[in-house]
């Protein structure tokens, strides 16, 4: 504080010296990407529709399943085939990597490049298993 004293008359008058704070925002952070397409390749197959049965004819892509309740057959070789999904009963003519995140899926493959594709199973009550020329699906149908 600083304390003036002015003339004659004795009067005292006080100068408060002040400091202005400077606030800055913070600066905004990118959000992260969702985790839905795991890495899908930009051209890669995304299916979403939800209680159908169909047959998808694939040629070296990547598929993207986000529906439910489906049935689907996919002819041909599939690069990635990520679920993320539930309830869906999938069958995969050729198929390099399956990857589960949704819950309740069943899925089959026949043949892979390597003899066996790379499995990652990150949801619950999946079932993943190499499908056999006698296999049934999961209805029985």
């Amino acid at each position: 504080m600083l304390l003036l004293i002015a003339g004659a008359f004795g009067s005292v008058s006080y100068a408060q010296k002040t400091t202005a704070k400077i606030i800055s925002k913070p600066t905004a952070k990118a959000k992260p990407k969702p985790a839905t397409t795991v890495d899908a390749s930009p051209d890669a197959l995304k299916y979403s529709n939800s209680n159908k049965e169909e047959e998808i004819a694939v040629d070296g892509k990547d598929v993207v399943i986000s529906g439910h309740d489906n049935k689907l057959i996919f002819t041909g070789k599939i690069g990635k085939l990520i679920i993320t999904g539930k309830d869906n009963d999938i069958t995969a003519q050729s198929v390099a990597q399956i990857i589960v995140t949704g819950n309740g899926n069943f899925v089959s493959w026949e043949k892979a490049p390597n003899g066996k594709p790379i499995l990652s199973d990150k949801g619950g009550y999946n079932n993943i298993e190499k499908r056999s020329s006698d296999a049934q699906i999961r209805n029985g149908n």
